[in-house]
């Protein structure tokens, strides 16, 4: 008990992160990251350590929200229902600029929104890549595929994500 208290304090804001991204859901992402850690726990003596252990951890909590997706009809709401920021758990700190403070929290909401439409696979491999940090042969190991899918995948979603804040944005 006291190692996966360890990988949590390690690995626990990535595996929150990616859950809540992916699912949109604070209460099934935070099932999600319990149900992995019981897993990992089950699993450990399995693990033989060939590929890193957070690329591991963060696989388990990928699959496990394909998992409930499947099982479910994903339905993020109409987008002024919804406040993306502070449901994907991100905070926009007033600053002395108080317009520029605003410009800013808007973008990030439009982003929220973009990110949400876009097709599973390319959101998975924002949020691994751009989100959470991992490199491009981490995501290729925490998607199973491999370095140009993932790529590839980066390619259309960031121009995809361009294109939607450029014509939200007026730019």
């Amino acid at each position: 008990m006291e190692a996966l208290g360890e990988l949590y304090r390690e690995l626990g804001p990535a595996m929150v992160s990616l859950a809540r991204s992916l699912l949109r859901n604070r209460a099934e992402a935070d099932d999600v990251v319990a149900d992995t850690l019981i897993r990992v726990h089950d699993k450990a003596p399995g693990f033989r350590g060939e590929r890193g252990l957070r690329t591991w951890v963060l696989r388990i909590v990928a699959n496990r929200c394909r998992d409930l997706l499947r099982r479910r009809r994903f339905d993020a709401g109409e987008p002024e229902a919804l406040d993306p920021i502070a449901h994907a758990g991100l905070r926009v700190e007033p600053m002395a600029e108080w317009d520029r403070a605003l410009d800013q929290g808007k973008a990030l909401a439009a982003l929220e929104r973009a990110i949400a439409r876009l097709p599973r696979e390319q959101r998975e491999a924002v949020i691994l890549r751009d989100r959470l940090g991992l490199s491009q042969e981490e995501v290729a190991e925490t998607l199973g595929i491999r370095v140009g899918a993932v790529k590839s995948r980066l390619f259309r979603a960031r121009e995809t994500l361009k294109r939607e804040l450029e014509s939200l944005l007026g730019e």
